[in-house]
């Protein structure tokens, strides 16, 4: 794993923003971009990490040409080989340094403007706060939208009620909130940010959710065969480490 870095912090950032990336050099530009111009705006000295899960094209050097911030400082995680969007995030998120860490997709499919309501809520007490996509919100592709549908149902009534849309990649979490969760985590694919989830109901955490809408761009990595049988996959193995208490905290020497 190798990690390189624009510039280096004076001081520890309030906020960290961690993108993964999959084979992004023609989206992440524009997600750098505007991704920068409002952290100086809005919130100058946050730190963004972009990791990189095994990108054989120039994600990474795209992403450090185009984050043209004057106060923010952009670090970037490079994994040799390809493990998996939760792997990616699971990484930056540990080694982000801001006390508020944000995780969110690299092709700009949440506008930056919306962290302020999921700060607000952090403010307010929460521990993590997740995007709820709305409800008219339509997946192109009838396999998309049948495997949206079906997740929704079986997550929302049996694994973490409540929660309808574990999936939009929009979350933000204290950092000992986050600190605490991640280390327990083991799925390294899709089905990552549902596994945060469980975690989260099983230590009690406050969760609030907050409702977006969101652009689903041209250009995705997804994969749909392959893709929905590993999040099957995945389901039951978290269905089945959730029984047997496997998400319980470890105690602390």
């Amino acid at each position: 794993m190798l990690e390189r870095s624009s510039s280096l912090p004076v001081i520890r950032p309030a906020i960290s923003i961690v993108f993964p990336a999959y084979q992004e050099e023609k989206r992440i530009g524009m997600t750098m971009e505007s991704w920068a111009a409002y952290l100086d705006a809005h919130h100058p000295g946050s730190e963004v990490v972009v990791v990189t899960d095994g990108c054989s094209d120039n994600t990474a050097k795209v992403a450090l040409e185009t984050f043209k911030s004057e106060s923010c400082t952009l670090r970037l995680i490079e994994i040799s080989e390809n493990q998996g969007k939760g792997n990616a995030v699971k990484v930056g998120v540990m080694e982000a340094q801001g006390n508020i860490i944000v995780f969110t997709d690299s092709d700009l499919s949440y506008e930056p403007q919306l962290l302020d309501e999921f700060l607000a809520k952090i403010e307010e007490g929460a521990d993590l706060v997740i995007a709820q996509r709305r409800k008219k919100t339509q997946y192109p592709g009838l396999g998309r939208r049948l495997l949206a549908m079906l997740s929704r149902f079986l997550v929302g009534n049996f694994v973490v009620p409540g929660i309808r849309d574990t999936q939009a990649g929009f979350k933000v979490f204290k950092k000992e909130s986050a600190h605490q969760l991640f280390p327990l985590a083991r799925t390294k694919r899709f089905l990552f940010d549902l596994e945060i989830l469980v975690i989260a109901k099983e230590h009690h955490c406050k969760i609030e959710k907050v409702y977006v809408d969101w652009q689903d761009r041209d250009g995705s990595t997804v994969r749909i065969f392959i893709d929905t049988l590993r999040s099957l996959r995945d389901l039951v193995l978290i269905y089945t480490r959730m029984l047997f208490g496997a998400y319980k905290l470890k105690e602390q020497n």
